[in-house]
């Protein structure tokens, strides 16, 4: 299934509002390609979680969230079709780079990961609270899915994860 397509038929998105969702992604990644000179992937790779090849290192990049604005980033687990998502141990991406006003915040996923996981309780799926439109400071150390989806995620606050920064690339250019 394709993302148009599930944004559409499963979280019942009008066109408008797919078109938009869609466009903040590619956005972000045209504009993280434009400040590192990074390799877009091909589908294959997109797929694994790997956006581009930026000096030998595989980054999934995140584009511009609301919640972002207001210090917070989510960690997704498990995507919406129940396979692995970006931050799951099985993703092929080392790092993540998250789209914020002022910069792309580049993190090792390995170490997010580990915090995330310290900073949540024991994970089970009984433990997964499924509800739609929870927000950031409501799903702080829980294991968030949606409902009537498979996917785990949570959030955490920005300063949970600022000593973990690998790099940080400014988008005053």
């Amino acid at each position: 299934m394709s993302l148009d397509k599930y944004l559409s038929d499963s979280r019942k998105l009008d066109a408008e509002r797919v078109k938009h969702c869609v466009s903040l992604g590619s956005q972000g990644e045209d504009l993280f390609k434009e400040l590192t000179n990074a390799m877009k992937t091909e589908v294959d790779e997109d797929k694994q979680h790997i956006d581009f090849y930026w000096d030998g290192r595989r980054v999934d990049v995140k584009g511009p969230k609301p919640m972002h604005k207001e210090g917070y980033v989510l960690l997704e687990f498990i995507n919406v079709w129940g396979n692995h998502g970006w931050c799951a141990k099985e993703s092929k991406a080392d790092y993540i780079a998250f789209q914020f006003p002022d910069a792309f915040y580049v993190f090792e996923k390995t170490a997010i990961r580990r915090r995330a996981i310290g900073l949540c309780e024991p994970y089970s799926e009984d433990s997964v609270i499924r509800k739609n439109r929870i927000k950031p400071y409501d799903g702080l150390g829980k294991w968030l899915g949606r409902w009537n989806s498979k996917d785990v995620f949570t959030y955490l606050r920005f300063t949970d994860i600022e000593d973990l920064i690998y790099d940080k690339i400014s988008l005053d250019v």
